[in-house]
């Protein structure tokens, strides 16, 4: 699952993104950018990893938003 949720983030936002995957007992799963954690499955009433339609869509729309809102100006041209 890890691996899964690196690659989509990696290809939402390419080259942009760093993406660490640390190991977790206990079945933790926490997605988080710049230190804020915007998804973590103990949060979740059913404990599920995340879903692609309900949450992973949303997770890389944000993180491209984030990572175009920290370029500087004309850095994209």
């Amino acid at each position: 699952m890890a691996t899964w949720m690196a690659a989509e983030l990696f290809e939402a936002a390419g080259a942009d993104v760093a993406v660490t995957v640390t190991p977790g007992g206990a079945g933790i799963f926490t997605v988080a950018f710049d230190g804020e954690i915007v998804f973590d499955k103990a949060n979740n009433v059913d404990g599920r990893f995340p879903d692609l339609n309900k949450d992973v869509k949303p997770l890389k729309k944000l993180l491209q938003a984030r990572v175009a809102a920290a370029m500087p100006v004309g850095a994209a041209d």
